[in-house]
């Protein structure tokens, strides 16, 4: 099976940070966002990968620089502009290793360990063209979702159908045959496709309410997510840390940063290479470049 992370958005809201890297290149506990995706559909048998990007290409460069992540083939669509979440699917085509099979697409900056396997069995039982992830424990509801069918009934209240329980998790696999129904413009959402998909039963569900999930979509989130994980690698080995720094418990510190005396950090993250300023630091993302307050 071949994945598409969606890579090419602004991240507006997790700005300044994507002014340094995009979303998925975001480090979270000593690798990249995006290598916890991949590594997680590796395990499902995942054995290629599709990126789309805009801004800041040259880190994705730097961030793939053969082309291969642990041996598996990574393809880049690059546009100019953001073709939003239908126009970005729809460009990708062309690079499709079998344009025959499902397509598993996840968005870039969502974190998760949802089981792909059980999502693909229920597009497959259901014999739909898409099959959503849901979540119904917190987030934006606005998903209109029936157990007893497996279908989806509505998104974003758009139908009338019902107000909507449950929450669109950011990954979905799609049948080759929607690539026929996306319009002719360049630029589009995906979900005036999946509505007219919803009016005729062909769009199921899946609930993943117990898996792991994060949204790291703002400095918050962001922030939140990697100090209520729990997590061995906090501390990056080659980290130089002065004895009498004052690190707390839960920060999060990348390879090569430098914490000098005087300095006191709580419920942080450092990035890698990035030298600190002696100071008090609390519920800072720590940056080579700038230091966000979240």
């Amino acid at each position: 099976m071949q994945a598409f992370i969606l890579g090419a958005g602004l991240g507006t809201r997790l700005a300044p940070l994507t002014s340094i890297l995009p979303k998925p290149l975001m480090p979270v506990f000593q690798k990249p966002l995006i290598h916890h995706t991949m590594d997680h559909f590796m395990r499902y048998g995942v054995d290629s990968f599709i990126v789309n990007t805009s801004c800041l290409p040259l880190m994705w460069e730097r961030a793939f620089p053969e082309g291969t992540y642990r041996g598996k083939p990574v393809l880049f669509s690059h546009e100019d502009e953001p073709l939003d979440s239908g126009g970005g699917v729809k460009k990708i085509r062309p690079l499709l290793a079998d344009p025959a099979a499902p397509l598993l697409v996840h968005n870039g900056d969502i974190w998760t360990d949802i089981p792909v396997d059980e999502l693909l069995d229920a597009h497959r039982a259901g014999g739909h063209w898409v099959t959503l992830a849901l979540r119904s424990v917190d987030g934006k509801k606005n998903v209109g979702f029936n157990p007893a069918t497996g279908l989806v009934t509505d998104m974003r209240h758009a139908l009338g159908v019902d107000a909507g329980e449950y929450q669109f998790a950011g990954m979905y696999i799609m049948e080759p045959q929607v690539f026929d129904l996306f319009p002719a413009d360049e630029k589009f959402s995906v979900v005036p496709t999946w509505l007219e998909l919803i009016k005729q039963g062909k769009v199921g569900g899946h609930v993943c309410d117990w898996a792991n999930w994060r949204e790291l979509g703002s400095p918050q989130t962001y922030l939140d997510a990697v100090l209520q994980t729990s997590s061995r690698e906090r501390i990056h080995p080659t980290a130089v840390i002065a004895a009498t720094a004052d690190i707390g418990e839960d920060c999060a510190i990348g390879q090569d940063a430098h914490i000098p005396a005087g300095c006191t950090l709580d419920d942080c993250i450092v990035w890698p290479r990035t030298h600190v300023e002696p100071g008090t630091y609390r519920r800072c993302i720590i940056t080579p470049r700038i230091t966000v307050q979240a």
